[in-house]
This record gives C-alpha cells, sequence and structure tokens, in this order.
C-alpha cells in the first residue's frame, strides 16, 4: 500500500493563542458554555472572551450550539467544540492487540483498524500501522485527513520485562514506535502509558462526568498477562517518575500456598497481576485440566467450570480489595472506574459488583472506600485516550 504523508505544519488550527487554547480546554471540559460562563472561568473580560469566540468560530474548531434562557435578561448562546474542528490518530499497542482510529475533535472514532494478534517484533507492528493509517486515510475526507494535528501512541512501558512470555518483546525498549511513525508520515508523534491512556479517555470523553480523583484499572486480553492501571489526582493524570504511577498489576501481594503456585509457580514475589488478571485466570483453569489457546476457549470454560471460577472470582476480589485499601491509604479518591475487553465486560461487571460490596463491608480505619463503576470505552480506552494526546498537546493552554 502507498505511504501517505500528511503536512500538517501550514495548518492554521496548529497555531491557537494561549487564551484561544484555555477557551478550547474548558469547552472541552465543560462541552457547551456562554461567553459570559467562558469570561467568568477563565478570569478574562467580556470583550476578551467576544474576540476569542470569532476568532475560534473562523478557524472552524467551534460552534454555536442554541441558547439558554437565565433567570433574567436575553438567552445566552452556548458554545461547544466543533467535532470536525480537529482529528487525532490513536495507536494502541498492547500484548494481545493492536488498534488504530482516527478521531474527532469530541472524541468520537471515525475509522478505526484493529488486529488481534500476540504483539510481534516492533519493525512488523510499524509496517502493520503504517498501512492501517494509510487504508483508512485513502476511505476518508480530506475535511478530516487535513485537519490532522497528530498521532498518538498508547503502549505498556517496559514490555521487555514480560518476554519470557514472547521473545518478540525484548526488541521493543529500545523502538521508538512514535517517533518512527511520525517519521514516516510527517505529523508530530508522542507516546503514553497504555493505561494512562484509558484514564485520560475516561477523564474527558466518559460517559459519565468522571471526578477529579479516581483510580483507573484495565483487565487485558486472557491470552496475555495484562492489569494496568493509572492514577487522576486533581483532574490530571499522573505519569510518576517513571511513568508507570497507578500500575496497579504490579502491586505485591501475600504469597497464597497452593492456589497461588497452581497460577504461577516460577514469580516471587507474588504481584497483583499473577492473582487478578485475566490470564491468571486462564493459567488456573489450565491447572484444572481446561485445553484454553483462545479466547472462544476461555470463555466456553468459563461455562464449564463455573464453580472454579467462583473461586477465583473471590481470590480475585480478595486481592484487589487489600490493593485498594493500600491506594486509599496514599491518594483518597471517591472513584476506581474499571474497563476492560468488550469480549469480557460480563465477568468484569462482576468483579465489579464483588468489589463493591468488599468495600463497603470493610473496616474504614479513618477513610472512606472508593465506589467502583465500568468504564465507557471497553477495547477502545487506550486507543482514544492515545488520539486525545495530539489533541491535548495542540489545544491545550497548559
Amino acid at each position: 500500500m502507498s505511504l501517505i504523508v500528511f503536512n500538517s505544519a501550514s495548518n492554521p488550527i496548529n497555531h491557537c493563542r494561549h487564551n484561544e487554547k484555555l477557551v478550547l480546554h474548558m469547552l472541552r471540559q465543560h462541552h457547551r458554555e456562554s461567553k459570559a460562563n467562558l469570561a467568568r472561568l477563565a478570569g478574562l473580560t467580556a470583550a476578551a472572551i467576544g474576540g476569542i469566540v470569532t476568532a475560534l468560530e473562523e478557524k472552524g474548531l467551534i460552534r454555536n450550539v442554541g441558547k439558554i434562557q437565565g433567570d433574567m435578561g436575553k438567552p445566552a448562546t452556548l458554545y461547544a467544540l466543533l467535532p470536525e474542528g480537529a482529528y487525532g490518530i490513536g495507536v494502541s499497542i498492547n500484548r494481545g492487540y493492536i488498534e488504530t482510529i482516527f478521531m474527532d475533535f469530541v472524541g468520537q472514532v471515525v475509522a478505526s483498524k484493529k488486529h488481534r494478534v500476540i504483539l510481534p517484533a516492533p519493525q512488523a507492528v510499524l509496517t502493520l500501522v503504517l498501512d492501517d493509517i494509510a487504508s483508512m486515510a485513502e476511505s476518508l475526507s480530506s475535511d478530516i485527513t487535513s485537519r490532522l494535528v497528530g498521532i498518538g501512541v498508547a503502549q505498556p512501558y517496559n514490555i521487555s520485562s514480560w518476554s519470557n512470555d514472547n521473545q518478540d518483546w525484548l526488541a521493543w525498549d529500545d523502538f521508538d514506535l512514535a517517533s518512527n511513525l511520525s517519521k514516516a508520515i510527517g505529523l508530530p508523534a508522542q507516546m503514553q502509558n497504555d493505561a494512562n491512556a484509558g484514564a485520560i479517555a475516561e477523564l474527558i470523553y466518559g460517559e459519565k462526568p468522571a471526578a477529579n480523583d479516581f483510580l483507573y484499572f484495565y483487565f487485558g486480553s486472557p491470552m496475555v498477562r495484562s492489569l494496568g492501571g493509572a492514577a487522576v489526582l486533581d483532574g490530571e493524570c499522573r505519569s510518576g517518575a517513571s511513568g508507570n504511577a497507578g500500575d496497579i498489576g504490579l502491586m505485591p501481594m501475600p504469597v497464597d500456598g497452593r492456589y497461588t503456585k497452581a497460577i504461577n509457580s516460577e514469580v516471587e514475589p507474588q504481584l497483583l497481576t499473577h492473582s487478578c488478571s485475566l490470564y491468571s485466570l486462564v493459567c488456573y483453569l489450565r491447572s484444572l485440566g481446561a485445553m484454553v489457546e483462545s479466547h472462544d476457549d476461555f470463555d466456553a470454560y468459563l461455562r464449564q467450570y463455573s464453580a472454579d471460577v467462583d473461586a477465583w472470582l473471590e481470590k480475585c476480589v480478595f486481592s484487589l480489595t487489600i490493593a485498594v485499601q493500600s491506594f486509599q491509604a496514599l491518594v483518597d479518591v471517591p472513584e476506581i472506574i474499571i474497563d476492560c475487553e468488550d469480549a469480557d465486560a460480563v465477568l468484569i461487571e462482576r468483579i465489579i459488583a464483588d468489589l463493591n460490596a468488599s468495600l463497603s463491608a470493610c473496616s474504614k480505619r479513618g477513610f472512606v472506600m472508593p465506589v467502583v463503576r465500568k468504564g465507557s470505552f471497553g477495547s477502545q480506552a487506550s486507543a482514544i485516550g492515545a488520539a486525545t494526546v495530539p489533541l491535548d498537546t495542540c489545544f491545550s493552554p497548559k
């Protein structure tokens, strides 16, 4: 497939001033606002906001979405982001799949391609993603491709640390996929941790308004060991010094004798991912004689081994409860958002229900347990978060 090279340097939407970015950021947070409220939130005069709103309308970034009647006076005109105003490309690299999307300014996916594969070597992934971008770009109108602002890449950090599961992963820590994509197609590109990307998607575009403070957990495919997490505090996804802040799967857990050995006999100390990832359930079912080689097998054995699945769920929720109490003692959040692959939603909903019950029954010991709920985006969470990164870079006032 022929390579498509984009030219974003001359695009006028890439040249917004600070106060214009501030207004766009507020509209992303509040979805629709009047000029009076924008002036109040931004600390600017009505005249200044009037000029900014006019400029953003001329650039095709915001639109008039109607009027609202206040307590007195004339109805106020409301403004919102124009979905067609800007687009980002999101690339999600996971140990169990590769997904690329084109996303508009309000978080709607306009094109996507996904491959369910165990993550191959970096060069093969680069070729696959470039082919997918070219294929989707050829099918989209020039109105979309001309308003692309960049690429975001979401991937697990330190992939090589799991190379015992797959030797192809050894090369990943020395390969900068974002930089190679940028060179190939002419758009700026940035990388983000995959769990952080999912949390960013939830923070900005979630179906339910997310709290300014929450923990985010993502249960990856049952075919690979994958349980990620992120921490959102004061309305910002906190990466930490090395980018892995909030990574719940790496939390050490108490060892549980026979059950631990059935899941993973070679790993010490026991980590949460070894007892709570869906892959740990696959390992447990295999130890009982189940031949789980695919997601279809996994679904079938969930029904066949229902009593054993119940036992695993009890252990999983017990471990998650310990982890949440540990996190809560440090960060004190009101909410935990858990998401997963779409195919695993029913099982994850059971975990959420049981975890809520377990946390409610906990001795609070001076702190309040958070409420747990399902995330908004399922399988596309990290890809949507990845596509958000270039939009944030272009339009955030920070």
